[in-house]
């Protein structure tokens, strides 16, 4: 196993019976605390109450924001932090997905620091990893997806500029969440199912390109995509299942708190670089769908360039129970189960069946290498080329 260092702040209380212990943990941290939820779903299902019945109970005042978008924008981040500002909150609480929980991230860093506007301290922007502290953050996820409430990554959009890209700090970890399958029961089926493809390439990143050195984060990995696998479609067959919800939500942090990646080589995030590119230019596309349309070209790309053919050729051995052949024949022969599955969850789709047109392609791919690149290309065992990405982007053709 290669050298690590690991962090993991977040005091996790898994279950639907820690709305004491998850109040007043926060209440520990402050006690006016800023709310942060999407659209109004978790205010309809009775989740907000829930949440802001405990911290009033705890002690803790709450002031309500919301109206983050699924790609949160940048003056939507700005506006929510001058609301928490006016307040006086001195803790976050996202309740809702990913993008309210890494919003959350940005509002808590704007509020403390003071700064008015976000965007220039992303990645690829002038003020790029200059952050110094942040608000402590509280996260109540309400989808299996993202893991935002143990990781230190948010995400953020400007829809102005159609662009998307991210602020990496220890500080934004969470100090507290309260994950709670009761309350991912009412995700509709498309969002679950994009929530599923999301964990998974959590994963994937580390596996296919993080070498042979760490069996134990192999195991690890693999038992987390089979999780993921099986109870996928279970789930959207029984989406009231509280186990099944229960453990796909458990198999969402565990996909990214750090344990994934353990002993690897540092690999690049290439899937996630490509679709936050993607999703810059349309805001509408959800992260998982966009990753789900990506993979089977992916993996036929790093196959035709004799890329990770073992680790494939593992993955579909220890996760799917394919493979008897050469390496190449049981790496092809993963790419079509998976392809199976895809369909199978309702995630096969190609990228212009979700509305792009080829001729966006290399804006899209400047775009990818020039913020998440270094010299003009990512790194997937070698050089990923604005050239290598089109072609994956065209490989999705054969999804439609």
């Amino acid at each position: 196993m290669n050298s690590f260092m690991l962090w993991n702040p977040t005091k996790m209380f898994f279950g639907p019976e820690h709305a004491i212990g998850f109040s007043t943990a926060i209440a520990s941290l402050g006690k006016k605390a800023l709310i942060v939820i999407g659209g109004g779903s978790v205010k309809r299902l009775g989740y907000l109450a829930t949440v802001t019945n405990a911290l009033n109970s705890a002690g803790v005042s709450t002031e309500l924001f919301e109206g983050i978008e699924p790609n949160p924008n940048a003056p939507t981040v700005n506006k929510a932090a001058e609301v928490g500002r006016k307040f006086g909150a001195d803790v976050v609480v996202p309740v809702g997905g990913g993008s309210a929980m890494d919003a959350s991230k940005a509002i808590a860093a704007l509020i403390k620091t003071g700064e008015k506007d976000i965007w220039p301290f992303v990645g690829g922007q002038p003020k790029a990893g200059r952050l110094t502290a942040a608000l402590p953050i509280a996260a109540v996820p309400t989808t299996a997806a993202t893991a935002s409430e143990v990781t230190q990554y948010a995400v953020i959009s400007n829809y102005a500029a159609n662009e998307k890209s991210t602020l990496a700090h220890d500080f934004l970890k969470p100090l507290a969440a309260w994950i709670n399958p009761a309350f991912t029961v009412d995700v509709p089926k498309v969002t679950t199912a994009d929530g599923g493809a999301d964990i998974l390439s959590h994963v994937f990143e580390n596996y296919l390109l993080g070498g042979n050195d760490s069996p134990l984060a192999d195991g690890y990995s693999e038992t987390v995509m089979r999780t993921v696998v099986d109870a996928l479609p279970r789930v959207l067959a029984e989406p009231k299942d509280v186990a099944l919800r229960g453990r796909l939500l458990w198999a969402s942090t565990l996909a990214l708190n750090g344990y994934q990646l353990a002993g690897r080589q540092p690999a690049e995030f290439v899937l996630h670089s490509m679709e936050h590119a993607l999703s810059g230019f349309m805001p509408a596309l959800a992260h998982g769908r966009g990753l789900a349309t990506l993979y089977p070209s992916y993996f036929r790309w790093l196959i035709e360039n004799e890329r990770a053919v073992d680790r494939l050729a593992k993955l579909g051995q220890n996760v799917f129970g394919v493979g008897n052949g050469s390496a190449h024949t049981s790496a092809e022969q993963f790419v079509t189960k998976f392809e199976g599955w895809l369909r199978e969850t309702g995630l096969f789709q190609s990228l212009e069946s979700l509305g792009f047109q080829p001729e966006q392609y290399p804006a899209v791919a400047d775009y990818c290498v020039k913020v998440y690149g270094t010299g003009g290309q990512l790194n997937s065992l070698g050089a990923m080329t604005k050239g290598d990405i089109v072609k994956i982007f065209e490989g999705t053709k054969r999804q439609g």
